[in-house]
């Protein structure tokens, strides 16, 4: 008893010390920035451990805002940066009943972009895998 009295009063003393400042930084990252930016380095890796995809999950169309801010214009288009963020894309909206904010729910950044992108992008195959994501994402989201 006497024990956990002093952990809860050392929690509030000094909360700094017991990750309070990890609470307040992803308080303040309303977009996910560093969720999403540090998943698009390693795609597989972020998708495959369970916790990163779950917070994925609950992003939707907030992935896409995050993507924006990320990027500029030519990262956007770059492909090698396509193959890394389209599974993201894709997983966040693998069921958007979860997705966090009802807003995010409904895929219009995220439409616009993969839009943006199917017609900016040449080579085929990438072409091919955008427009699977579209349609993707439309069926999750018109259920």
């Amino acid at each position: 008893m006497l024990i956990t009295a002093a952990i809860c009063f050392t929690l509030l003393l000094f909360p700094s010390a017991f990750g309070q400042d990890k609470v307040k930084e992803q308080v303040e990252d309303v977009y996910s920035i560093r969720l999403v930016k540090e998943s698009v380095k390693s795609p597989d890796l972020a998708l495959g451990f369970s916790v990163t995809e779950k917070h994925i999950n609950r992003l939707g169309d907030g992935v896409s805002i995050a993507l924006l801010k990320i990027y500029d214009q030519d990262g956007l288009k770059d492909p090698q940066n396509i193959r890394n963020y389209l599974p993201i894309v894709r997983a966040a909206f693998a069921a958007p009943r979860i997705v966090r904010s009802p807003e995010d729910r409904k895929p219009k950044v995220t439409m616009f972009l993969l839009t943006y992108l199917e017609a900016n992008v040449t080579d085929a195959n990438l072409k091919a895998q955008i427009s699977d994501a579209i349609n993707y994402v439309r069926e999750q989201t018109s259920k």
